[in-house]
């Protein structure tokens, strides 16, 4: 069957069994991302193996890393378009897709012990699947090879060939996992092989919102057709640079009312993060609890605001909602990522602009690493000009 027939039809039948706005969302990010990948391997017409190709194409083109959320999505996608090629009727049921497995026994086994070992050492999803990922690339990458490899025999040639074959923007995350496989196996003399590379990290001018876009933002927040939750959602945003998958996490214990503070772990990092609840945010959020909030059976801050009254369930919900907001505020995305990221860099910037330090921001936003947070000094145009050095002197040198 043609690719873009069947990509239409279920999006047509999603929206006829009534799924919500965030899930076609996301399946019409499926359904775009495939058919690109259809149109650079040449294929028009559906068959099973482009299908799994795509439900297992599981890296981040942006960030070169294992994503989680494409992991799930595409291989929910192909299952939907694979059961109506055969039946010729989209199978909703819910089935969780087998967590990938190396095909050789060994190597298997191996992934296997490391999935544990990592259970054991992070309590973090997100970390955990990152280096599970790693483990299973670099064992396929083993399985291509005449002869199974016992990873004790590995030499630095292997994970060097390993790294040389990788694609660029990839190696900056292969590396990272390359170095906990070799603290994993104690094998101190792969590390040193490793230590002398270096990939390339390619830093960007972060998109931030304008002071005019912003007054429009708290100005629909302040409309009475924004319902209570969203208001206080993104103004929670802007103000501490909370990130999605941790503003769904939020609990009602969280705020603690008599030291006007919000507190949440980190679900990327671990780490605690404790802010002052500013007034605006605080009336917002106590605005939502007493006239919106619904009695939900759960003690989640954020919920739905119709029935079933659950948690808010991926980052996806939040991105709708921020999407809803800019729109009508007017705001246009111009090549920028509109989501509750957004709200982060803008969070990041202002606090550059007012001479916070770098560390106190590095603490806010949870980075592990200060040196993360330096990106966001390029987003201060009048103190990124003060370090621009006078050209006159050298043009006198160049031209007597």
């Amino acid at each position: 069957m043609d690719i873009n027939t069947v990509c239409t039809l279920l999006i047509d039948t999603l929206k006829g069994a009534g799924y919500n706005d965030s899930t076609i969302f996301n399946y019409q990010g499926a359904v775009r991302r495939f058919k690109a990948f259809c149109k650079e391997h040449n294929v028009t017409e559906y068959n099973h193996e482009i299908g799994k190709l795509y439900a297992d194409a599981v890296v981040s083109p942006k960030t070169g890393r294992f994503s989680k959320e494409r992991y799930h999505l595409q291989g929910r996608f192909i299952r939907l378009i694979d059961s109506y090629i055969s039946t010729g009727q989209f199978n909703f049921s819910t089935a969780s897709r087998s967590r990938v497995q190396p095909e050789n026994e060994y190597y298997r086994k191996v992934y296997t012990n490391y999935c544990s070992f990592l259970e054991g050492e992070y309590e973090n999803e997100n970390t955990r699947h990152f280096y599970e990922y790693g483990m299973y690339a670099f064992l396929s990458f083993l399985e291509e090879r005449e002869v199974v490899v016992p990873l004790d025999d590995l030499t630095p040639s292997i994970v060097l060939d390993y790294v040389k074959h990788s694609k660029p923007e990839r190696q900056r995350g292969i590396l990272c996992e390359l170095r906990k496989i070799c603290r994993y196996l104690k094998r101190d003399d792969l590390l040193m092989a490793l230590s002398g590379i270096h990939a390339p990290r390619h830093h960007r001018i972060i998109p931030v919102l304008e002071t005019d876009e912003q007054e429009r933002i708290k100005a629909v927040t302040d409309d009475v057709a924004t319902p209570l939750r969203d208001s206080a959602m993104i103004l929670l945003g802007l103000s501490t640079g909370i990130r999605a998958c941790d503003i769904i996490r939020l609990r009602l214990t969280d705020i603690d009312w008599r030291n006007d503070t919000i507190s949440w772990r980190q679900s990327k990092t671990g780490n605690l993060v404790c802010v002052p609840l500013m007034p605006s945010v605080g009336n917002a959020i106590a605005r939502y609890l007493t006239a919106q909030r619904p009695h939900a059976p759960n003690d989640y801050l954020f919920v739905r605001l119709i029935a079933p009254f659950d948690p808010l369930s991926c980052h996806s919900s939040c991105y709708m909602m921020v999407k809803r907001i800019l729109e009508r505020a007017s705001v246009s995305a111009d090549g920028r990522i509109l989501g509750m990221h957004m709200l982060r860099h803008n969070a990041a910037s202002t606090m550059v602009r007012n001479e916070v330090p770098v560390e106190t921001i590095a603490a806010i936003l949870g980075h592990s690493d200060p040196d993360t947070t330096g990106i966001y000094i390029t987003t201060d145009e009048k103190r990124l000009r003060e370090c621009v050095l006078p050209f006159g002197e050298i043009s006198k040198e160049v031209h007597p």
